[in-house]
Formats: C-alpha cells, structure tokens, sequence
C-alpha cells in the first residue's frame, strides 16, 4: 500500500497524502528525492502522479487546438487567413504534435517505472528528466499554439470576442462546476477541500515555478488559504516569452472577463472566467479568487485566494470581474 498517495473520495481518484502546505513540492522533486534514498515505490507513485497532475492540461490542450479553429472560422475568419496563421505560428515555434509527445511522456514515465523496478537508479533519475523535458516541450508549444490562436482572435474579430470564445470554450466547464460546488449538495468544508487539491495537482501538471517542474508557494491566513506561481507554467510563462508575431497576448482595454485590467494575458482570462464570473453568475459567489500579473511585471507573479467562507470573499473580487458585491448581513 501507498504511503505517500490516498484515494480522495470528492476527486475520485488518489492524491498526495502531504500537508495542504506541502501541497507546492514538484511532485518530480520527490520523485528524485525518493530515488536518491533508494524508496523505489515512493518514486514510482510519485512519477505515476505526475502523468495523473499533467492529464487535465493535455485533455483541454487537445480540445482547444480543435475546438479554437472552427468557432474562429465559424465566426467570420475565412480558412485561408486561419491556415496562414497556423503556418506562421509553426514556423515560429517549430512544429509540434501534442497527441505524440503526451504519448512519448508516458512511454518515459512507463520505462522509469522499469528502472525503479529494476533499482537502477542512475537510469531513473535519466529517464524522469527526460520526461519532464518532454512534457515541458509539448505542453508549451501545445499553450504557445492557444495563445496565437487567441490573438487571431482579437485581431480579426475584435478583442471583445475574446471572452466571448473563452465562454464557448468553457461551457462545459462552467456546469459542472455548478454543480459540483452547489452549496445544496455539498458542504464549504468539502468544497474547501477539493478546490484546493484540484487546482494544485493541475498546477503542479501546468509545470510552473521557476524550474518548470510544478513548484509553487502554498500560505494559509486567517481566512483562505494562498497559492502563488511566479511564475503560472501556462499563461504566466507567455509573460515571460518575448514576443516575434505580431499577434497579441494581452489586453488593450478593460474587459469584465479579465478583471477589467489592460495588460493581461488572453490565455490567462480563462481563469477570471471560469474562476470568478461563471461561478459568481450560478452560485453566487467566486470560487477562486485571482490576482493575475500584468505585461511588464517581472516576475510574472500569480496568486489565487480560497477562501474558508465564501461569505468572507471580498467586494472587490466581485466588482473588478463586473458585478455588484452581495448584501453583507452583520451580526446586531
């Protein structure tokens, strides 16, 4: 039996047994920290769940490379303009098939397992690097595509339409989270519990910190607990890429969409979106709470907020995303 995974019955799947403050540590770190002392088990459920960390991006990843071109061309974009777009992006990137390297990532993960089995430990610690650089390729040429695809978007069909695609892109997403935190079935403290285990296994996924390999900065205050990437493996490493289209990354003007700040990334939006508006529009309240960076922040820091009660979220978290804070009831 697992001493560091255990089954979570609100992900249905297994987590990290770790501290909620330990939750930050790249699960590749104790991967090789548990190869190094020779815990071959441990560092084979660690590398087991750094594929399980990295299957939401590539699953929406794969989607979105889809799903971005039709609702572009559907909405007015004519196919040569997309297909000239795609060719540029290409060649500035260089050419890439997700699809392959998640499948090259795995096959890396499977052959580590071997060596571990096999406790060769020079042949691990080759192969989990070789695996997390593999992830780290595909994964950013795959988000660097999105990006492009994002200011093709706003150079075509206005900047407005941004967050009209990311509200297609996403609507899934938006029910299911209504339904999953519906305060009528499910308690705060369970809610609590899988919003913070559920964002930082897809963050560790994401590759952010400054090493790329999932590491980021868990603090608990008073009322919610903090976690800052500085910077974010997906929307904040496009802060930190210099720029050679002419397609933009970020936003010229103020939108509800993207905490009516100018500066944000495109890709990063998704997040005021799905984090703030959507769930503020069907529950009532945020369920995370962002402070994303903007261009020309250095590093490109990140910080999201869960609150312990959503009651105690504050008014501008509602205000800066385009609604009116709720009524406050005090006590007397």
């Amino acid at each position: 039996m697992s001493t560091v995974l255990a089954y979570n019955s609100l992900l249905d799947h297994l987590v990290r047994t770790d501290s909620w403050l330990a939750q930050g540590q790249s699960s590749y770190a104790l991967a090789r920290r548990a190869v190094d002392s020779a815990d071959f088990a441990s560092a084979e459920d660690y590398a087991a769940m750094t594929v399980q960390e990295a299957s939401e991006a590539y699953e929406l990843y794969a989607t979105w490379l889809r799903q971005i071109p039709n609702v572009l061309v559907d909405n007015g974009i004519s196919a040569d303009v997309l297909e000239q777009s795609l060719a540029e992006t290409t060649a500035r990137i260089g050419d890439h098939d997700l699809d392959t390297g998640w499948a090259t990532y795995q096959h890396l993960i499977k052959t580590f397992t071997q060596a571990c089995q096999d406790n060769d430990a020079d042949a691990a610690r080759n192969l989990l690097a070789e695996a997390r650089r593999t992830w780290q390729h595909h994964h950013d040429r795959a988000c660097d595509s999105i990006v492009a695809l994002l200011g093709l978007a706003a150079t075509q069909l206005g900047e407005g339409f941004v967050g009209e695609l990311w509200d297609i892109l996403l609507a899934r997403l938006y029910d299911r989270a209504a339904t999953v935190y519906d305060p009528a079935t499910r308690t705060w403290a369970q809610s609590l519990e899988r919003l913070f285990l559920d964002i930082a296994e897809a963050t560790r996924g994401h590759l952010t910190g400054p090493r790329r390999d999932g590491s980021f900065s868990v603090t608990e205050d008073a009322d919610r607990w903090v976690m800052t990437f500085a910077p974010c493996g997906s929307g904040g490493r496009t802060y930190e890429v210099e720029p050679t289209d002419v397609s933009p990354r970020v936003t010229t003007e103020r939108h509800d969409w993207a905490w009516n700040t100018p500066g944000v990334c495109l890709y990063c939006a998704h997040c005021c979106q799905l984090q703030q508006r959507a769930p503020i529009a069907r529950l009532g309240f945020p369920l995370r709470v962002v402070k994303p960076p903007t261009q020309g922040q250095s590093p490109a820091v990140c910080t999201w907020s869960i609150y312990k009660d959503p009651s105690r979220v504050p008014d501008e978290a509602y205000t800066s995303v385009g609604f009116d804070p709720p009524t406050r009831h005090t006590d007397g």
